[in-house]
């Protein structure tokens, strides 16, 4: 049996595909009676407002035509911006070369440039070499902007 997410899930990627851009990221809040569906669009170079504003029509027609998320909802459609969150390996893989910063579960936290992926670790270039993060223990991990930097 499919699960209620992955339904939603498809239908975002759907309606992103659309307006030419990909889901970068979505989550589903409930607020009460009413939930707010939050999804981030990307695509190499960038989106534009126009893109975001595309991809929110696309969706929200998908999403009134096949009614996934019951009840009440508010549907928000943006950039994840330049000091993006880092939710999956993918997007650890998209960052190679940025400066991130990482807290661990334990509370601490690390900066450091964004070498690569390891297995199931992040490794970041600190101050004294490369530091291996499994990313298991990674609580919340961030690109940091740098003006100037590509």
């Amino acid at each position: 049996m499919e699960r209620a997410s992955d339904g939603l899930d498809a239908l975002l990627r759907q309606g992103a595909a659309r307006a030419e851009v990909e889901v970068y990221h979505w989550e589903l809040h409930r607020l009460g009676r009413r939930a707010r569906l939050v999804v981030e669009v990307d695509r190499p170079g960038g989106v534009t407002l126009d893109d975001c504003v595309r991809a929110s029509r696309a969706i929200d027609a998908l999403l009134e035509a096949h009614d996934p998320v019951p009840g009440p909802y508010l549907l928000e459609v943006s950039s994840p911006g330049v000091e993006r969150r880092l939710w999956e390996p993918r997007h650890y893989a998209q960052a190679v070369g940025k400066t991130v910063r990482i807290r661990i579960k334990s509370g601490s936290s690390h900066q450091g440039r964004l070498l690569g992926l390891e297995g199931d670790a992040v490794v970041l270039e600190v101050e004294g070499g490369p530091q291996a993060v499994p990313l298991a223990e990674i609580a919340l991990a961030r690109v940091v902007y740098e003006q100037g930097a590509r």
